[in-house]
């Protein structure tokens, strides 16, 4: 386990033993029965997100609203069923919850049962008791998670790293095609390289989740752009590995490799790089006809390579042009 995730585990659990401690402090300040049931809530409510505290914090809060009703009909309206009527609670609140995807109310709410059970109270007072406790104990949860450490850097960090790995892959990818042997080094970088982005992508997501801001959507976007391009890389790679005997026509695909490597960074749009694909088209369409079968098989392999290289850099510019129908350009972005 890295630093950075030992910092985090540390962080967060500090902030559900202070959460906590403060959750029950709140709720004896204000006399309430239970009150230790408030840290409990703020220990399941504090979440690794902003985001995910504020969902579920809406969750508690809903579900209880549910779970109040229920917990009318079962202990108030069916008082004569004694205990049992818990557990009919609990699987009328179970069922409810999975319908409305409100799973992780379930533990608070049936801690709440269990105040109505040792209570025998369904008076508004006691209910009003138990909303104060979940208030409480999401709202402390919601302090603690409402300032969180950003991930803004590492990402950009991350994004740089991508876009050398990539251009060291095109390299050696066009290396390749020339005839030379380094096929092993290649596709070890090219596996690298998608976890990587995969990487990249859970940070993006986490931050995006933490900031609750839609210009931080773009790192979503621009990772799932570049996983786009990495699984296309990889049924090229697919394909070359096919190849039993590389044919004259590859070097000038190799050639072409090696220019593109050139301009794979985020700022740049692909427009020249596909007029400049389309001339290898072009040239490949001029060459004779193959003679032998493995031969048409070659230059079959080479032409789905052409097409690979083409979605390759169709998938850049449908994020260029998806980018700039949201607008979500600013000063400080270029691509």
């Amino acid at each position: 386990m890295g630093f950075r995730k030992h910092r985090r585990m540390i962080l967060k659990g500090l902030k559900i033993a202070v959460g906590g401690c403060l959750a029950i402090a709140v709720a004896e300040l204000f006399h309430l029965q239970y009150a230790a049931s408030a840290g409990i809530i703020t220990l399941l409510t504090v979440q690794d997100t902003r985001k995910g505290t504020i969902q579920l914090a809406k969750d508690r809060l809903l579900s209880f609203l549910l779970s109040t009703f229920l917990i009318f009909l079962c202990f108030h309206a069916a008082d004569h069923l004694g205990w049992v009527r818990y557990g009919v609670y609990i699987f009328l609140m179970v069922i409810t919850s999975y319908y409305f995807e409100w799973q992780n109310a379930i533990s608070v709410n049936a801690v709440m049962g269990t105040h109505y059970l040792m209570s025998w109270n369904c008076s508004l007072a006691f209910a009003l008791n138990e909303l104060s406790l979940v208030i409480i104990g999401t709202g402390v949860a919601l302090v603690m998670n409402w300032k969180m450490p950003s991930r803004l850097k590492e990402i950009q960090d991350g994004m740089q790293k991508i876009e050398d790995a990539m251009q060291q892959v095109l390299l050696e990818l066009s290396w390749y095609l020339s005839g030379g042997k380094e096929e092993d080094q290649v596709w070890f970088d090219l596996d690298r390289l998608e976890a990587d982005i995969q990487k990249g992508l859970e940070h993006a997501h986490e931050h995006a989740h933490n900031t609750l801001s839609n210009e931080d959507l773009y790192y979503i976007e621009y990772m799932e752009m570049r996983l786009q391009q990495c699984v296309m890389l990889q049924t090229l790679r697919s394909q070359v590995q096919k190849i039993k005997k590389l044919p004259r026509q590859a070097e000038p695909i190799s050639r072409y490799l090696e220019h593109l490597a050139d301009y794979v960074h985020e700022e740049d749009v692909p427009g020249e790089q596909l007029l400049k694909l389309q001339a290898v088209f072009d040239h490949m369409k001029q060459e004779p006809m193959p003679v032998t079968r493995e031969e048409f098989e070659n230059r079959a392999i080479l032409y789905h390579v052409l097409m690979d290289l083409e979605e390759f850099l169709f998938v850049k510019q449908r994020f260029y042009e998806a980018l700039i129908k949201k607008n979500h350009f600013s000063k400080n972005t270029s691509i």
